[in-house]
């Protein structure tokens, strides 16, 4: 009678391994994962990609949520997919001014770190140097300072340009926050 106990209990919990273990393959959900440029992992289940943005919601959450493309590195579905996301840009100091990238677009920096605010003018005095060359030498220097703190893009939030006239030379003058991915 014992024995039998035991065969009954060893039967049940066979049973219930073979239950969990198909559960556990076969009915969990996967999910997609978003890889961002700073190789943070993050398990969701995307929704849809529109425009410049994913949109997607956590497991078992009905909340949506919104990243920038230009935050992510890569996007695994669970279908085994890989899709790429836009390419990181790497900033090492002002030597890498031409990389930078100005934007008048808040959703192109909604996941990135802000970093410092910017600003940079440019002025022909002497009648010398076209308004097209004075803008050129402004974005430069705007250009430039966001690469002294490591920033790959800018957001525009103002700027001024003067056209030459008889008394005065051109100028142009910019101010934006410098934003990078961590």
């Amino acid at each position: 009678m014992r024995k039998l106990k035991i065969d009954i209990y060893l039967l049940f919990s066979v049973i219930t391994l073979i239950i969990s273990g198909y559960e556990k393959s076969y009915c969990q959900q996967i999910n997609d994962t978003i890889v961002k440029h700073t190789n943070e992992i993050i398990e969701v289940k995307i929704i849809s990609i529109e425009n410049n943005s994913i949109i997607y919601s956590y497991p078992n959450e009905s909340i949506t949520q919104t990243i920038s493309l230009n935050c992510v590195n890569e996007i695994k579905f669970s279908s085994g997919r890989l899709q790429k996301g836009t390419q990181k840009i790497e900033i090492k100091g002002e030597i890498d001014w031409n990389k930078v990238i100005i934007t008048a677009n808040p959703d192109d920096v909604k996941c990135l770190v802000r970093k410092g605010e910017v600003t940079a003018s440019a002025s022909n005095t002497n009648n010398l140097k076209s308004k097209k060359q004075v803008e050129e030498k402004a974005m430069m220097k705007f250009k430039k300072e966001a690469a002294k703190l490591n920033c790959h893009i800018i957001l525009l939030q103002d700027q001024h340009k003067k056209d030459v006239t008889f008394w005065s030379g051109a100028s142009s003058s910019k101010y934006g926050v410098a934003y990078s991915y961590e």
